[in-house]
């Protein structure tokens, strides 16, 4: 279920827009998660106090959604979330959960924020010097910007908002309905395509977890290879093995494969090549790999390529066949 992220100056409002979105959701049905300072038992003050401090507070707030955030429930972010790049990471994990995000501008203007934050009781009031530096460095969100869009503004002040690419003022129960729809129903107009269900891609998507033994047997037959070019070497009294026959013996599913090698190779070479070629397989490869003797053939494969792309003066590289 989707990830609803509401930004704004310190004590503009956030809090009461996202009590009512909680409620809005509840009434549709959806289980709601409320991440916010209080529910990690944050104090305002000494979690903006100092970049230290800030740096850790969105942290805790960022690893608490990335724990909630799914299709099981709807999760509510209410933050200052003041920073573009921290957003941008926020959207990083709605993509990684493959779920709808949006983003709620609650846009107060400062003085008023001020005097909101003056009303307020000792324990629940900002320093004015951390409310200064606060709104200071407050980055507008853009609805231009993919981790900001759908944006829905809303004006607590005056009671108004507008929804994402909506002109001219709508009164806040509309957008605040508006919110839930986008990120509850399929529509077919554009705000709803924005508002789609993110699909995660390489970079934000969580590595695929590991069968017990698979990272075993793929560095085992890995170092098979390597064993079998360095005894061919020492057979050749430290020259080039001109070719290296590897596998064929009992077990191994198949003739033995040839390698030809024009030069000799260090140990430490080896070495840099198994690293490399095990990070490729188990970030890439791993699907593929059905046994040891598949292992074996992919890194000959890589070293074959690798040592042509040498011969070549074009440097290393992984051009081998990995079906």
């Amino acid at each position: 279920m989707p990830l609803v992220v509401i930004c704004g100056q310190p004590c503009s409002g956030k809090s009461g827009i996202a009590a009512k979105l909680f409620g809005l959701f509840k009434e549709v049905g959806l289980p709601v998660e409320l991440v916010d300072e209080p529910s990690l038992h944050l104090d305002r003050n000494a979690a903006y106090t100092g970049v230290i401090n800030e740096k850790n507070t969105r942290a805790k707030l960022k690893s608490q959604v990335e724990r909630v955030v799914g299709r099981k429930r709807v999760t509510i972010l209410d933050s200052i979330n003041n920073i573009k790049g921290y957003r941008y990471e926020l959207w990083c994990v709605a993509r990684a959960a493959g779920t709808r995000y949006c983003m709620v501008h609650v846009d107060t203007d400062v003085a008023t924020c001020s005097g909101w934050n003056a009303a307020r009781p000792g324990s629940e009031r900002y320093r004015q010097d951390i409310f200064d530096d606060l709104a200071g460095r407050f980055e507008r969100p853009d609805a231009r910007n993919r981790w900001d869009a759908p944006l829905f503004t809303l004006h607590p002040a005056v009671g108004t908002g507008c929804s994402s690419g909506g002109d001219g003022d709508e009164n806040e129960a509309d957008v605040l309905a508006a919110v839930v729809r986008a990120m509850t129903e399929d529509q077919s107009n554009h705000q709803a395509r924005v508002a789609r269900d993110l699909t995660p891609t390489m970079a934000t998507a969580n590595p695929a977890l590991l069968a017990t033994n698979t990272l075993h047997e793929i560095d085992q037959a890995a170092q098979e290879v390597v064993n079998a070019i360095m005894d061919a070497q020492s057979a050749a009294a430290g020259g080039a093995a001109e070719v290296v026959r590897i596998g064929g013996g009992a077990g191994s599913g198949g003739p033995p494969m040839e390698l030809e090698l024009r030069r000799a190779m260090t140990l430490a070479e080896l070495r840099r090549h198994k690293r490399a070629f095990l990070k490729l397989a188990t970030k890439i490869t791993f699907a593929r790999l059905q046994d040891p003797a598949a292992a074996r053939r992919m890194f000959v494969d890589y070293l074959r390529s690798n040592l042509a792309a040498d011969v070549a003066g074009g440097g290393g590289g992984y051009g081998g066949d990995i079906a």
